[in-house]
């Protein structure tokens, strides 16, 4: 896309938005063909246009064995703000920068879906959350009355 064509997409209310997005893990091949699997995911989302990527080498992470650290800087067009948000929920990316337009203006109704969205996504993971919390212990419950059994038995042979 030359720079015509990504003023005039601009102009036309989308946003050019630069990402980083960081990937930790081992070994150090692993760490960047997931990297590289996240953003050719990414280049396929709808109302989305790639307009550059540059891929750092997977490094190792100080004072840790053998864990690895990766990201990409990433330059893209997006149509609207609410699908930078689903972006965000959906790649977790550690950086976001809006680099134009740069002034933003928004419908007061495009901003209440917005945050309402954000709401009902943040009520989503925080129920995830709690339902992960009881599990975790219930199973705790269970292994340490598991082990009080074991102990028991063991005792009593």
């Amino acid at each position: 896309m030359d720079k015509k064509e990504i003023r005039d997409r601009i102009a036309g209310g989308w946003l050019n938005v630069h990402l980083v997005f960081e990937v930790l893990g081992k070994p150090a091949d692993y760490v960047e063909n997931a990297l590289e699997m996240l953003l050719e995911k990414l280049s396929k989302e709808k109302n989305l246009e790639f307009l550059g990527k540059k891929i750092h080498k997977a490094k190792p992470v100080e004072k840790t064995e053998k864990v690895f650290t990766a990201f990409a800087e990433v330059e893209i067009l997006i149509n609207k703000l609410p699908r930078i948000i689903e972006i965000i929920f959906d790649y977790m990316p550690s950086s976001i920068e809006i680099v134009e337009p740069t002034n933003l203006a928004f419908k007061n109704e495009d901003m209440n879906a917005l945050i309402n969205d954000l709401a009902a996504r943040l009520h989503q993971y925080d129920a995830i959350l709690k339902k992960l919390k009881i599990e975790r212990t219930v199973l705790i419950k269970r292994l340490s009355e598991e082990l009080k059994k074991k102990e028991g038995k063991e005792k009593s042979e």
